[in-house]
């Protein structure tokens, strides 16, 4: 098929280079069996597994920190807003795990009605369609099911940009279950890249 957008595909945070972790924090507890999911590592199997996904079904993307060094949002930032001078059919896409003692899956746009919230509602469909009874935490405030946020790669991007927070690093169920099996981490990269699709068929 022929891509309709260019999706950017930011993977949070750093990488591990030579079995040290990159970025202060974002990592779940030591659990008792003495594993530890670090986020970075996380964000860019996703990431891996999405653009596997988008090449087999030829969907044009970018990965904005191929790094495994912890790029500063601002750089991040300007490094998709380089891309959009020559190619204004972007879609910013940032992927992240949360933590904070919750349960369950949600999606962000910066603030007030912009480009993002369809966008948005598109992957909201398509996770609750791929994972069920999962809590999908959602804020339909303004009408549709993301969460609004002032986070700098939302608000600072030229292009339509959302960013998804999969699941709680956290707790021990979603962690030890999704983030850290195989088998959860291609379900979230299904779910994203079902969502890609619907939106490059409309």
């Amino acid at each position: 098929m022929a891509s309709k957008y260019l999706w950017l595909l930011d993977n949070g945070h750093g990488g591990i280079i030579r079995n040290v972790y990159q970025t202060q924090g974002k990592r779940s507890p030591l659990w008792p069996d003495g594993t530890q999911l670090f986020e970075g590592e996380f964000n860019r199997a996703i990431v891996r597994r999405l653009m596997k996904l988008c090449d087999l079904e030829g969907i044009d993307y970018v990965n904005i920190v191929p790094e495994e060094e912890d790029i500063p949002r601002p750089e991040r930032t300007r490094r998709a807003n380089e891309i959009y001078k020559t190619n204004k059919k972007c879609i910013f896409l940032s992927i992240h795990a949360n933590a904070g003692g919750g349960r369950g899956w949600e999606i962000y746009t910066s603030t007030g009605e912009t480009k993002s919230d369809k966008i948005s509602s598109v992957f909201f469909l398509k996770f609750k369609e791929e994972f069920g009874q999962i809590t999908m935490r959602s804020d339909y405030s303004d009408g549709d099911p993301d969460k609004e946020a002032r986070f700098d790669v939302l608000v600072d991007t030229k292009m339509p940009a959302v960013l998804t927070e999969n699941f709680f690093m956290d707790n021990l169920d979603e962690c030890k279950n999704i983030l850290m099996t195989e088998t959860g981490r291609d379900k979230i990269a299904k779910a994203h890249f079902n969502a890609i699709l619907e939106i490059e068929n409309t």
